[in-house]
């Protein structure tokens, strides 16, 4: 049997956790493997939910990064682990762990890759003060960030045994820009699964919706409000409910009174995604980065139309605008952004039930059977 452990922040959360119980549920019932979730925050009012599929450890968080690695070796001996999964970046002396160990060790890129990059900036210019003095010099055109990610990456890289990335693209690019030559690479692309929604709603309200974290440095809610301001006076059946919370939602709350925005609803977390993706008939998103943005697959597999600017290769794959299945906007005009949404909601029944039904059909190409395969795949050529 082989043991596979996956190491999370919070768990569940977002898309890589998804996918990580995707893997799970794959394998009960099969005695060839063994699923573990080390986790920092897990949520204990879900653990009867995935007690049956997997095993759950707790650990120290990532602010204490020895005791976090020290307790994680701990658990990689006590459990047996014969493949680590990080997800993102490298723990503290993982090499070590590794050779202690004798496991081995995936790094998962639920993101663009070197997506650092964006999170450098994001840090540079959160005090004006420090920008202006030192950092706007040297950091305004984002190749020090980008070659800094790039830096970054390739340490992770060379410390584990595999690397995966969401999608051809991302490996195309990994390869390229940090030299790594095709014939001993070790990175693989596997997508993100998307379960298939039974009888999808098709008959939908003029809703628009937003669904994510209010971490505005990547959600970059802020551009949807005011689009919204440009396009709320010609769309007066429409309305726009935005979905989520975060660290930024009580500033985005003071934005859209700012700009006087009109039919619009912060509905703040909810578990149940579900009924928002049934009712609405557009998704919206507007982030600087998405790796493989779980909210647009979910939207699509409901028959939502999505509109998302043209962020990363990632994104591009998901919408899949060439089949008609969304609508990319060139990174990131929000007039352009705003014609769109206007030419969608103008549209008649048959067009946007084409449309719908064109997302559902490409939403079926990433089923977690197809999906958790390619892992399958992995685990058994390093098992």
């Amino acid at each position: 049997m082989s043991r596979i452990a996956f190491i999370h922040n919070r768990f569940p959360a977002g898309g890589a956790e998804k996918v990580t119980l995707d893997i799970a549920r794959y394998f009960k019932g099969d005695d060839s493997y063994e699923i573990f979730v080390y986790a920092s925050h897990p949520e204990p009012s879900q653990t009867d939910s995935f007690q049956e599929i997997l095993t759950l450890r707790k650990i120290p968080s990532q602010g204490i990064q020895s005791r976090r690695s020290k307790a994680i070796e701990k658990l990689i001996r006590d459990d047996r682990i014969d493949i680590l999964v990080q997800i993102g970046k490298s723990i503290k002396d993982i090499e070590g762990i590794k050779h202690r160990c004798g496991c081995k060790v995936i790094t998962a890129c639920h993101g663009e890759v070197f997506w650092q990059r964006y999170m450098i900036m994001h840090r540079r210019q959160k005090s004006r003060l420090l920008w202006q003095l030192f950092y706007r010099w040297s950091y305004a055109d984002g190749s020090k960030a980008l070659k800094m990610a790039q830096k970054r990456s390739l340490q992770d890289y060379l410390k584990c045994d595999a690397y995966t990335v969401l999608c051809d693209k991302y490996k195309e690019e990994f390869e390229k820009e940090l030299g790594i030559p095709k014939s001993c690479s070790h990175v693989c692309a596997i997508e993100n699964p998307q379960e298939t929604v039974e009888n999808p709603q098709l008959e939908k309200e003029k809703l628009i919706l937003f669904c994510g974290r209010f971490e505005n440095w990547s959600k970059r809610i802020d551009r949807l409000l005011r689009i919204w301001g440009r396009v709320q006076g010609e769309l007066g059946e429409w309305r726009l409910a935005l979905v989520g919370d975060g660290k930024d939602r009580r500033a985005m709350e003071k934005y859209a009174e700012q700009l006087g925005l009109e039919r619009i609803s912060f509905e703040g977390f909810q578990k149940n995604t579900h009924e928002y993706y049934r009712r609405a008939s557009i998704l919206c998103s507007t982030s600087q980065t998405e790796g493989w943005p779980l909210n647009v697959c979910e939207a699509q597999a409901e028959g939502v139309i999505p509109i998302a600017f043209n962020c990363s290769a990632g994104m591009e794959k998901v919408i899949a605008a060439e089949k008609g299945a969304g609508f990319l906007v060139e990174a990131f005009d929000e007039e352009k952004y705003a014609t769109i949404v206007r030419e969608i909601a103008s549209k008649n029944s048959e067009e946007l039930m084409e449309l719908r039904l064109n997302a559902i059909r490409e939403k079926q190409n990433y089923s977690a059977d197809k999906i958790v395969r390619k892992w399958k795949a992995l685990f058994d050529s390093l098992a």
